[in-house]
C-alpha cells in the first residue's frame, strides 16, 4: 500500500468519493474505461483536481487513454487500505441500525460491521444478522481482537458524548457521527467526521431560495 499520509485530507476524501463512484459503476456493469474528465463531470470536481488526486495513487492510467475502471478501483482500494472488508462498530437504536443496513449495505461499501450497540436497554440482546446488540455502556469491554478503530454513530443527541467517550476507552480513533448535536468534546487522538443534517438542510434551503437558484443554473455538488 502506498503512503496515504502524503495526500492532503481533502484529497483522501475525494479519493474515497472516486472509489465509491467506481464501485457503483462496477456493480451496474459499467466496467470499461473512464477518464479524469468523466469523473470531473459526474462528481462536480475540477478536472485538474481529479488528475492531481490520482497522482497520489501512482501510475494507474495513461494520458489520453484514461483508466481501466476495475484497475483504478483496485488501486484506490489498496491506497485507502480497504483491500479487505474494514471492521467497524455501529451505534444507534435497533431500528436505526436496521435502517442503516438497508441504506448502507456493508458488503457494497467494503466495510464489515463486527459490533452493534444501542442506547436503549430494551434493544440489548436483539440480533442484526448474527450479531447481538449490546448496550452503549458495554463499549469499553469491546473485544480487542475485533480490531475496531472506526465507528459509525447514529444515536440520540443526549447519548452522543457518552458514546464518544466510551469508544475512546475502547481505543476507537475514528468516528462518522450522524447527529444534530453541535457542541462536542473530542478526546485527544480521535478524529470525527460530523454530518449535521439539520445544518445541511438549512444551508441547502438558503441556496435554493437565493436569486441564482433558478432553472438552468449550474449544478453544485457539496461534500461533507
Amino acid at each position: 500500500m502506498l503512503d496515504s499520509n502524503k495526500a492532503p485530507e481533502a484529497s483522501v476524501y475525494r479519493l474515497s468519493l472516486y472509489h465509491c463512484y467506481l464501485g457503483e459503476c462496477i456493480r451496474t456493469g459499467d466496467v470499461g474505461r473512464i477518464t479524469s474528465r468523466q469523473l470531473s463531470q459526474e462528481l462536480g470536481i475540477k478536472e485538474e483536481t481529479v488528475r492531481r488526486d490520482m497522482s497520489f495513487v501512482g501510475g494507474v492510467g495513461r494520458p489520453g487513454a484514461g483508466y481501466d475502471t476495475q484497475v483504478l478501483f483496485d488501486s484506490l482500494t489498496e491506497y485507502l487500505g480497504l483491500s479487505s472488508e474494514y471492521p467497524i462498530a455501529r451505534i444507534g437504536t435497533a431500528q436505526m441500525l436496521s435502517a442503516l443496513e438497508v441504506v448502507f449495505p456493508p458488503h457494497a461499501y467494503g466495510v464489515r460491521p463486527v459490533a452493534y450497540y444501542s442506547e436503549l436497554p430494551e434493544d440489548a440482546g436483539k440480533f442484526i444478522h448474527d450479531l447481538k446488540i449490546g448496550h452503549i455502556s458495554e463499549i469499553p469491554a469491546m473485544d480487542p481482537s475485533l480490531d475496531v478503530t472506526v465507528a459509525l454513530v447514529a444515536c440520540s443527541p443526549g447519548w452522543v458524548q457518552m458514546t464518544i467517550d466510551t469508544l475512546h476507552e475502547a481505543d476507537v480513533t475514528g468516528i462518522l457521527l450522524l447527529t444534530p448535536a453541535i457542541k462536542l468534546s473530542v478526546p485527544e487522538g480521535m478524529t470525527i467526521t460530523h454530518v449535521r443534517m439539520p445544518c445541511d438542510i438549512k444551508s441547502l434551503a438558503c441556496r435554493c431560495r437565493a436569486p441564482y437558484a433558478q432553472e438552468g443554473a449550474p449544478r453544485t455538488v457539496i461534500g461533507l
